[in-house]
């Protein structure tokens, strides 16, 4: 998989070897190349590309652009409304689906019986709607973790397996966590056959296993 711009020379590869990191020394590159990237995440048209095997993969469906990592949001509307689609499917395989009849029959009587409270009848769906009965009872994705990079793992994990993630961008990764935190979340990369892409503005030290594609303050290319 590549990330290539028509206004770019190189081409920034996604091969598992490495982990390549963006440095746009330039402020005025840096707030040109945010508003791209985050207009192209909110479906507009732009010149970033992504693609695999020559196929180009849609930045909007399947991008994951994470701007701090100590602030994010696993109940966010978009992996809430996924996993509630994603749960409802589960629910009603070949797994489930005697568990989900014998559930339905309950909540049938359960109604049933609550219909002699009333001096009318009513009517109820006949089979269960698995996500709405996982939304009525407030399903919340568990956000207790012993450290940041903990939740960060996890939030990729939790995007990659609802939303099909195919590309992580971070910005600021340098400025969060340490170097040896850093070679732990390479390593949970690698293992895990992500792509991600690192975007800083400078790095104070380089970190083994990244690879540089650099902007400079003169937007001099260097890689």
């Amino acid at each position: 998989m590549k990330l290539v711009h028509p206004d770019l020379q190189f081409q920034i590869e996604f091969t598992g070897k490495y982990i390549p990191v963006f440095i746009v020394e330039s402020p005025l590159q840096w707030r040109h190349i945010l508003q791209e990237f985050y207009s192209q995440l909110q479906g507009a048209d732009g010149k970033w590309v992504l693609s695999e095997k020559n196929t180009e993969i849609n930045i909007n469906k399947s991008v994951e652009f994470i701007y701090n990592p100590i602030l994010l949001e696993e109940n966010q509307r978009k992996i809430m409304n996924a996993f509630l689609q994603s749960f409802g499917k589960t629910a009603a395989n070949e797994n489930y689906w005697k568990k989900g009849q014998e559930l339905n029959t309950h909540i049938q009587k359960f109604f049933f019986d609550l219909e002699m409270e009333y001096p009318f009848e009513y009517h109820i769906n006949s089979e269960i709607n698995f996500s709405l009965l996982a939304k009525a009872m407030e399903i919340r994705i568990e956000n207790q973790y012993n450290s940041e990079l903990e939740r960060l793992i996890q939030y990729c994990i939790l995007t990659h397996n609802i939303l099909n993630t195919k590309l992580y961008i971070l910005f600021h990764l340098h400025t969060y966590f340490t170097e040896k935190e850093l070679q732990l979340f390479y390593q949970e990369i690698k293992m895990r056959k992500w792509s991600v892409l690192l975007i800083e503005p400078f790095i104070k030290e380089q970190v083994p296993n990244e690879k540089y594609y650099i902007i400079d303050k003169d937007n001099c290319e260097i890689y």
